[in-house]
């Protein structure tokens, strides 16, 4: 069965052939990314900063951290910043696959360089009218798939306030327009909890949270993220 299963998978790659995202070479359909072009991604160096909270110059740009502990993959700049606005606003799924390899791979770096890993993981929710408008969590996209092995949380934290777009708000408004936003309806007393979410800018969405998970007894909260907004950038 095995070998009848990767001889059909052997024919969809001859009749359906796979590219890779970046240079548009044929790759394997398991794939999305070349061997050359995933080498270099300008990932972030999770091996000597397994916790990006200790590197300074991320601690000067995001110094009003609610969260103990943040994971990214890279800064949001290019490609990263066209795949995400890509899935995000224009449902282009094929950069789906890509982000979630980088995610994977850097999943496993920063477990194997952590002393202590959360209990449960949280897929930042949508309130309910932005799902039903775009169909869909670009976030749970990218992120379940290297989940896999982790517990996954989706009904402790809830939004409970339809919120303004951020992108389009200031630090100070970003602030405000987040206050009360999420709410957690599960007793999470004594446990290190992680959130996750595609984009941090300014932190205010992730402390909005992490204010939540702490007031129901989180001991810790570490924040996930596939990007973080580069110094100097106001996107």
């Amino acid at each position: 069965m095995t070998a009848c299963k990767q001889y059909i998978r052997q024919l969809g790659d001859w009749f359906f052939p796979s590219f890779c995202v970046q240079c548009q070479h044929v790759v394997n359909s398991n794939s999305s990314l070349c061997e050359q072009c995933l080498a270099d991604l300008p990932l972030l160096d999770l091996r000597k900063h397994p916790n990006l909270l200790y590197r300074p110059d991320i601690v000067e740009l995001f110094p009003d951290c609610q969260f103990d502990h943040l994971f990214a993959c890279a800064w949001y700049r290019s490609p990263f910043d066209s795949w995400l606005t890509q899935l995000k606003f224009s449902n282009q799924i094929h950069y789906k696959k890509a982000l979630s390899l980088i995610i994977s791979l850097q999943l496993a770096i920063s477990k194997q360089h952590c002393e202590v890993w959360p209990e449960l993981f949280i897929i930042l929710p949508l309130h309910q009218q932005r799902f039903l408008k775009r169909g869909f969590n670009q976030v749970a996209q990218c992120w379940l798939p290297c989940l896999v092995d982790e517990n996954i949380d989706s009904h402790s934290l809830q939004r409970t306030k339809k919120t303004q777009a951020q992108s389009s708000l200031s630090k100070t408004k970003r602030i405000k327009n987040l206050q009360g936003a999420f709410m957690c309806n599960t007793d999470m007393t004594g446990k290190t909890v992680a959130i996750v979410d595609d984009v941090m800018t300014t932190g205010a969405t992730l402390n909005a949270a992490t204010v939540a998970l702490k007031n129901a007894g989180a001991k810790q909260v570490w924040a996930f993220v596939t990007c973080l907004t580069p110094l100097g950038s106001s996107t």
